[in-house]
């Protein structure tokens, strides 16, 4: 066995107590998805570009400072143009706030310039991640608080794909039977004056069998589980929004039973939708307790691996809606998707795992949005 010296010992003790001291420090959590953000911006100069993309004299200085932070802003502005119209209004709300601290809700930024030397054109390219964590508290915070929201409770389904079988078209095989009888008929006349006579006739007969043009789609059976922290990931977003969850479990003891997370997950592993009749009971088991209820489907592709080192890649489909008891009916108050959202992880579980996570957070994040909207308590 090697024996550590002195110094070597002295070192370690340094390491172990750097790694406490890392821990010990109270920093605040900053996640960034694979949401991707580009933006870009175009100015003119007074001056002209100097070597190497630079600018020259205080102006043309302030002029590149003003073009690079337009460049990232429009990175988070064209996120929000494609986000749906609850996020956009939100956004409106919280612009000034979001922009002056840009840096913190775009991370992993890559800048390009482009300002070629005696040219007055300057162009700006910045992509960076959307830091969502940030971004989605501060949308947030402005109506979380105003009015003491409702209770909500939330149904997130998930399945993936347990067996496939494939099926092969029929090829079509085609037999042939050809049956050929000869003869021969011509007419002559001699030089004597005499005639004779030969004839000749060709039969073909041709039978064709085999085939078939019936085509069937793939059989696919589904599997249905619940995937670790995702209902501790959607209620945090409910209640960054000020909105009161309650856990589904305590639901299903609550009603004795008649709100059942298992009937939605028997259903959803063999049929794309949940029957009104689930839904009906689900309503009638907390319409006087709970009234919003969620309910989301979430469709979880097989892991996407690519050659090379690139990581295992994870594509889920999601569906979801928000219904609120009037009294009578269960109505839609808001809806999000089909979607796709991808992500990836080291192996194909964390890839599997962090893409249900992130498109569950989409989805909550947008119902959210829209319930904000349209003055849901």
């Amino acid at each position: 066995m090697r024996k550590i010296d002195s110094k070597n010992l002295h070192f370690l003790k340094k390491v172990v107590l750097i790694f406490f001291a890392c821990f010990s420090l109270e920093l605040p959590f900053v996640y960034a998805t694979d949401v991707q953000l580009r933006g870009t911006s175009n100015a003119m100069l007074n001056g002209s570009c100097g070597r190497g993309d630079t600018v020259k004299g205080k102006k043309d200085k302030q002029i590149f400072s003003d073009t690079l932070l337009q460049a990232k802003s429009n990175a988070i502005r064209v996120h929000v143009a494609n986000s749906g119209i609850a996020i956009a209004n939100a956004f409106e709300d919280k612009k000034t706030e979001i922009l002056n601290e840009i840096d913190v809700f775009l991370l992993n930024q890559n800048i390009r310039i482009l300002c070629e030397r005696k040219s007055k054109v300057l162009k700006i390219s910045v992509t960076g991640d959307l830091n969502k964590s940030a971004f989605d508290r501060t949308l947030a915070l402005k109506q979380s608080m105003t009015k003491d929201r409702s209770r909500i409770t939330s149904v997130f389904v998930a399945r993936r794909q347990k067996e496939v079988k494939s099926f092969e078209a029929r090829k079509t095989k085609v037999a042939r039977n050809i049956e050929t009888s000869e003869a021969t008929q011509i007419a002559e006349i001699n030089t004597d004056g005499s005639m004779s006579a030969t004839g000749s006739t060709q039969t073909t007969q041709m039978s064709e069998s085999g085939g078939s043009k019936t085509f069937k789609s793939d059989r696919i059976q589904y599997e249905t589980y619940r995937p670790d922290g995702l209902e501790t990931a959607i209620n945090e977003i409910f209640v960054s929004l000020g909105y009161r969850p309650i856990n589904n479990s305590q639901v299903e003891a609550f009603s004795d039973g008649k709100f059942d997370v298992a009937r939605f997950e028997a259903e959803f592993s063999s049929n794309e939708n949940i029957s009104n009749k689930t839904l009906s009971d689900a309503f009638s088991a907390i319409s006087n307790i709970i009234p919003i209820l969620v309910v989301a489907r979430l469709d979880v592709g097989a892991p996407i691996i690519r050659g090379g080192n690139e990581n295992p890649i994870v594509v889920v489909d999601v569906k979801a809606q928000v219904y609120k008891f009037d009294g009578v009916f269960y109505e839609t108050v808001a809806s999000y998707g089909p979607v796709q959202v991808k992500n990836s992880g080291i192996t194909a579980t964390a890839a599997e795992n962090n893409a249900i996570l992130e498109a569950s957070r989409t989805a909550a994040t947008q119902l959210g949005a829209q319930l904000l909207q349209n003055n849901i308590y």
